[in-house]
């Protein structure tokens, strides 16, 4: 008897039926998530994982007769993630797929709300690029479709990624500006608690130790990527005495506010301060001055994050991550200390 149980498949009124619920309900949960409540949703959505429902044999067959749509998670649609996007467009294209773009914001409930359209199998795969809300999308991911995460692993998802070795990008860059002859440098990170901003964050650190210089000469501030708290960072930095003589940004952003700062003070990147960023987006290069900073492959991130999860679709992933490499671009912005 138990074991003609555990091979029975749960019914939608079943569960329906341990709700409360209606099974139309339980239907709109999986497949038009965005129409239900917070909270109905989540109570359905638990209750699905928690007795071991399947959707029928025609939400299967959607499935395996493919519907060549990969669907790509970003934050933000930053310039560095829409070149992300445009290298997972690449990819789709040669391989025939379509990829539809779902930008959270960095909001944990529109991320939620995107993973739960996900998990309903509308699509072949998926493609994150980074998470708000790790926690969540663990909750999820026995409904979802398969994954690659992309620019950074994301930790207990057990998906295979294509990332960037953040940490010795950031030692190389810090590395960069000790070689100029630079003592006095200082850190302007990414916000606290984002994995990618602590790692270039380990990095700086490690850098500065190894050399023999203390890493916490300066405070640590940690702002969200724009130009506006970048620049409000550098303010800060330049009320201390002495002021670094070096600056390294978390990215490009953050590093050209912390130009503007400088040169409201009637200062000169490059010749008075110097300042190196990280990222190498297309307006590293277009300011004035250009910006010194790390490059991140991002395009081609997104180029063989879809190719990854091609071969996962077709069973040839080896299930094993890419690393791809950064490097150092010198441009106008750093240079020697003044005497």
């Amino acid at each position: 008897m138990s074991s003609r149980k555990s091979t029975r498949s749960v019914t939608i009124k079943e569960v329906a039926s341990q709700l409360g619920v209606s099974a139309s309900t339980i239907s709109r949960a999986l497949a038009r998530p965005e129409l239900l409540s917070a909270e109905t949703r989540e109570r359905v959505l638990e209750a699905v994982d928690r007795l071991g429902y399947q959707p029928n044999l025609v939400a299967r067959d959607l499935r395996l007769q493919e519907t060549r749509l990969i669907y790509v998670v970003i934050p933000t649609l930053s310039p560095f993630f829409l070149e992300v996007f445009r290298g997972v467009e690449r990819g789709a294209r040669e391989t025939g797929y379509a990829a539809l773009v779902g930008h959270t914001g960095r909001n944990v409930q529109r991320e939620q709300l995107f993973l739960d359209q996900v998990a309903s199998h509308r699509g072949d795969g998926v493609i994150l690029v980074t998470s708000s809300d790790p926690a969540a999308l663990l909750a999820r991911r026995k409904r979802m479709p398969p994954v690659v995460a992309a620019l950074e692993e994301i930790e207990g998802l057990a998906a295979p990624a294509v990332r960037v070795d953040h940490r010795k990008g950031a030692i190389d860059a810090t590395n960069h500006l000790l070689a100029l002859g630079h003592k006095r440098v200082a850190y302007i990170g990414g916000p606290e608690k984002q994995v990618i901003a602590g790692h270039r964050r380990e990095g700086f650190r490690l850098a500065m130790t190894q050399a023999g210089l203390d890493p916490d000469a300066y405070p640590y501030l940690a702002v969200d990527y724009s130009v506006e708290l970048g620049e409000q960072a550098m303010e800060t930095l330049l009320t201390f005495h002495p002021s670094p003589t070096a600056v390294f940004a978390g990215n490009d952003e953050i590093a050209i506010g912390a130009i503007r700062a400088i040169k409201r003070v009637g200062l000169q990147a490059g010749r008075d301060i110097s300042v190196i960023g990280f990222d190498d987006q297309r307006l590293a290069s277009l300011y004035e001055p250009p910006l010194t900073t790390i490059r991140v492959p991002t395009e081609e991130l997104g180029y063989r994050a879809i190719l990854m999860l091609v071969d996962q679709l077709q069973g040839k992933s080896s299930g094993e991550d890419i690393v791809l490499p950064t490097s150092l671009v010198i441009r106008a912005t750093t240079g020697a200390p003044k005497a």
